[in-house]
């Protein structure tokens, strides 16, 4: 424990011109485009104003609130200890440091988007703690410092580089909204204290980058400050992942032990260290774990060029939204569940003793009530598919955002705001439900544990609006829709897009002022749309718009035009491969990037909610509900009864029952806003007849 005291200075004077991307890009060489500033584009109504404005008025004030309260969130509290401003032990999680530098990632989002100088100042009165924690050789973590653990690097478990990284990216951040260095310092004194750990001693620091946010973390300080040791250290860890694989091409499982693990000397799938990344041909182990790697190792393809990087990070896509992810683009089917891999084609093994926590395992097997789908693991991978897209281009990694803002990440908070959930199961079996980890009845507020996901939402949410646009030379990329007014300097140019978005597909782009100079829009057409036509000044445009392209219409623009662009937004009802047991004969339904799901409380009558079924050739009715959790657009349809079974006949089997169906008439609302009103029965999954 350091003995000091601190003097709180709220605001320090400004070092630099702030950078307001929300991934400094412009540097990169092999990036595709560049972000675009925080304080270049506004949301300015529909879907995510509210959403944005629920997260500022709630979300982040009640974080703000339980990270500062001593009795009730003790993010702070375990930095003054830690600094010797007072007595006491660490409190929670062993990565509730990482609470506080997502909060101060969130505010400096915010403040650069509003200039809300009382944030600011919010942010400046906790630096001199978080400084005054560290350590005079750089390392900084309270769970050791304050006490809950004796010693550093006692197991990789205790997440010490996991709390770093965040901080090296709240220092990146921080730095580039704010132009003020304090959290800077502290960061670049991090930054070489893990390099020097890894340099050292390669022989242990190879099993600590658990949950690998300091990949993440060391490439934004290395854009923020041109700091090559930060880069350095990126590419340090991703090189370590798998460096003790005895695998060969004959026998590609050698030196692991298929039961067991109690001589097992090498690093395990859960946290991606069996095999070196760059021969990786699966997707395994814990959700935040892998899609931080992968998002990490992207950031250093953007600055290396590393082709074999991109090739396993294009491999690995591949095998997890073809095989693995849900519906809702959950990525986290288990909560807990040995090993498998699949080393000889037609033989997969399990491997006793390297068990996955809340992850993949196996492909096509998505279960539903007891799917896990963490809140983190779907912002995890929203962050690496925004990284693939600004290193390629392919609009494949925007539709896969687009699912999951719309469906697993928006499910992981109420409506209200107020309350988070770790675990987004697609099927809910009402007060009845049987609780695995992490499942609760009502969604939970953070304090003592749960505390990752709700900052992890809030900084995201804080900074939607940049995730819109990008730009290259003489061309805007329009990946995502919503009410804006975007000015966008490297090209000269400022509009309004409009639009009722995700209720509608109609989206209008008003031209405000225009270079001299002809500028491309690239137009992503989502994957999902059917019809699409694009008009200029009402007249219709001849341009290629395929579903799953981006339609590119280059023109000097003047002041006044306006582009038009429809997606057709009709009811698709949805199945997967026959290989995913669980969802055999059912269907889920969607329309536009929004999947839906029945709870039982919009299921008319007394009718059992298993036996609702939902006809092959079912018409729906659309209906915007603005009374309803917080104004969302509901599918109407009457539905088909399936007659119960009638009593077993031995265990829970019986005979089919001989009855005829009948009809009931059933309201679908979109998944993310389920569990909002009391305890429902839930399903995305139903059911086909025909």
């Amino acid at each position: 424990m350091k003995i000091c005291s601190i003097v709180v200075v709220c605001l320090v004077g400004v070092a630099c011109r702030a950078d307001k991307s929300l991934i400094k890009i412009d540097g990169s060489p092999y990036a595709k485009m560049q972000n675009v500033g925080l304080d270049e584009v506004k949301i300015t109504g529909g879907f995510w104003k509210q959403r944005q404005e629920v997260n500022r008025k709630v979300s982040f004030e009640l974080l703000w609130q339980l990270a500062t309260d001593e009795e009730k969130g003790y993010p702070l509290n375990n930095f003054k200890v830690a600094a010797g401003i007072k007595a006491g032990r660490h409190q929670g999680v062993a990565w509730e440091d990482a609470w506080l530098y997502k909060w101060i990632e969130t505010a400096s989002y915010i403040y650069a988007s509003t200039g809300d100088r009382e944030v600011l100042g919010r942010i400046g009165s906790v630096i001199p703690t978080i400084a005054a924690a560290q350590e005079d050789d750089g390392y900084i973590a309270t769970q050791v410092s304050a006490g809950k653990y004796k010693e550093r690097w006692l197991s990789p478990h205790n997440h010490e580089l996991y709390n770093m990284g965040h901080l090296l990216t709240a220092a990146a951040v921080h730095y580039r909204m704010t132009g003020q260095t304090d959290l800077l310092d502290v960061g670049n004194k991090a930054a070489a204290f893990c390099l020097k750990q890894f340099k050292e001693h390669p022989d242990v620091m190879w099993e600590y980058p658990y949950n690998p946010s300091i990949i993440m973390g060391a490439v934004e300080l290395y854009r923020a400050t041109g700091n090559r040791d930060a880069l350095e250290l990126a590419i340090h860890v991703v090189d370590l992942r798998g460096a003790s694989y005895q695998g060969t091409a004959e026998k590609p499982d050698w030196g692991r032990p298929g039961w067991g693990m109690k001589n097992y000397k090498g690093g395990t799938d859960n946290y991606q260290n069996y095999i070196p990344l760059r021969k990786e041909t699966e997707v395994i182990g814990h959700a935040v774990f892998f899609t931080y790697l992968y998002a990490g190792a992207t950031d250093v393809y953007l600055e290396t060029g590393d082709r074999s990087l991109l090739e396993a990070l294009e491999r690995l896509w591949g095998d997890l939204t073809g095989k693995k992810m849900y519906v809702t683009g959950g990525v986290s089917p288990v909560h807990k569940s040995p090993v498998t891999r699949n080393f000889y084609g037609d033989q997969r093994k399990v491997y006793v003793g390297d068990t996955v926590n809340e992850g993949v395992v196996a492909p096509f097997d998505l279960p539903n009530a007891t799917a896990y789908n963490e809140t983190c693991g779907t912002v995890g991978n929203m962050m690496w598919n925004w990284r693939m897209l600004q290193a390629t281009g392919n609009p494949c990694y925007a539709d896969i955002m687009e699912l999951s803002w719309y469906n697993s990440m928006l499910a992981g908070m109420e409506v209200d705001g107020d309350h988070w959930s770790y675990t987004n199961p697609l099927r809910w079996h009402g007060a009845k439900h049987e609780l695995w980890s992490h499942d609760f009845h009502r969604r939970h507020v953070p304090g003592l544990e749960h505390i990752c996901c709700p900052t992890n939402l809030s900084r995201n949410l804080a900074a939607y609006h940049a995730y819109l646009f990008s730009v290259s030379k003489g061309t805007l990329w329009v990946h995502h829709f919503a009410d804006c007014e975007a000015a966008l300097e490297k090209l000269g140019l400022k509009l309004k897009m409009t639009t009722d978005y995700p209720w509608d597909g109609k989206i209008t782009f008003s031209i405000d002022d225009a270079p001299e100079e002809a500028v491309a829009f690239k137009l992503r057409i989502p994957a999902w749309t059917g019809k699409v036509s694009l008009r200029f000044n009402g007249k219709k445009e001849d341009v290629k718009a395929e579903p799953g392209t981006y339609a590119e219409i280059s023109r000097v623009w003047e002041k006044g035009d306006v582009l038009e662009l429809n997606l057709e937004m009709s009811v698709r009802l949805l199945v997967g491969n026959c290989r995913t047991e669980q969802i055999r004969n059912q269907v889920a339904v969607s329309r536009g990037p929004v999947v839906y799901c029945l709870e039982s409380n919009d299921v008319q009558g007394d009718a059992a909610f298993e036996q609702v079924a939902i006809d092959a050739d079912v018409d729906f009715e659309s209906e915007y509900r603005s009374d309803l959790l917080g104004g969302v657009t509901v599918l109407k349809t009457s539905a088909k009864l399936v007659p119960k079974p009638d009593q077993p006949i031995f265990g829970q089997y019986g005979d089919i029952a001989d009855k005829e169906a009948t009809t009931v008439n059933v309201e679908l609302i979109p998944y993310f806003a389920w569990n909002n009103r009391e305890e429902p029965e839930m399903s995305v999954w139903l059911p086909i007849t025909r």
